[in-house]
């Protein structure tokens, strides 16, 4: 509960609204033909905005969403859940409630096991490594029922009953399973192989919530592993931010001389 500071979440709004208002310029700019033209703001069932690696968007009028993300409760928390001094920066987005009602996504876990590695890799590593390498966060700046989850179900595979539900219906709740109800500036952290779910996307309710991720170095490979910024967010950066962001670097680099290494 209030991993944003109350006398925090007026200024975060109005940074992310000033925000969304420049991505709904670039989304009408580069609608594809027979788009409507507020493009994706108007199509999409979540339209979202990629806040770490997309230009033009964050200065110094919104910098205070990067610092929330580099200085806040969340990189803090994050950093005693996984066991290290630092937790290491990867995605910052922002995701919105639709212009017209979609209805439920379906029921899901955020990795993909073509690019990465069987869920039952990723289960056996958290097992014998005991502590999460990566989590990622939904932080509300309005109330939110949307995210659904089943507790503990990133410790395991599907049960036979989860499997016989899903394919029935991949859109209604499984067994167990209950909403994440989150007040204004709550934030909810969480392993992205847990299964869960955006129970519904509609234009009734006002959603604003920051999906923020961090990873840790050293032990072995998190999903996903990429640590990106745009220049225009490093320019904003003040000593300490830039210091927690290059030891993040350093060893993102550190990483990728002993994969090469190893092959």
């Amino acid at each position: 509960r209030n991993v944003v500071p109350p006398n925090m979440l007026g200024e975060l709004r109005h940074a992310y609204e000033i925000l969304v208002d420049r991505q709904k310029t670039i989304w009408a700019r580069n609608r594809k033909p027979g788009d409507p033209p507020g493009g994706g703001w108007e199509t999409s069932r979540q339209p979202r905005l990629h806040l770490h690696y997309e230009p033009n968007l964050v200065d110094e009028q919104t910098a205070i969403v990067v610092d929330f993300w580099i200085r806040g409760n969340p990189q803090d928390i994050s950093s005693q859940l996984m066991g290290v001094p630092d937790a290491g920066f990867t995605e910052m987005m922002f995701m919105c409630s639709p212009v017209r009602d979609h209805g439920p996504a379906h029921w899901h876990r955020d990795l993909n096991p073509l690019l990465t590695a069987p869920l039952v890799g990723y289960v056996g590593d958290l097992r014998e490594n005991r502590s999460p390498m990566y989590v990622q966060w939904n932080i509300t700046l309005y109330d939110d029922k949307v995210l659904w989850v089943v507790p503990a179900s990133h410790c395991r595979l599907n049960t036979d009953e989860e499997d016989l539900a899903l394919k029935a219906d991949l859109r209604r709740p499984l067994p167990n399973s209950m909403p994440v109800e989150l007040g204004a500036g709550d934030g909810v952290v969480y392993n992205p192989m847990l299964l869960h779910w955006g129970s519904r996307y509609t234009s009734h309710q006002k959603r604003r919530t920051l999906l923020f991720s961090y990873r840790s170095f050293g032990r072995m490979l998190p999903y996903p592993i990429d640590t990106f910024l745009s220049e225009d967010v490093c320019r904003l950066l003040d000593g300490g931010q830039r210091d927690l962001l290059d030891r993040s670097l350093d060893l993102y680099r550190q990483e990728y001389v002993r994969i090469e290494v190893l092959f």
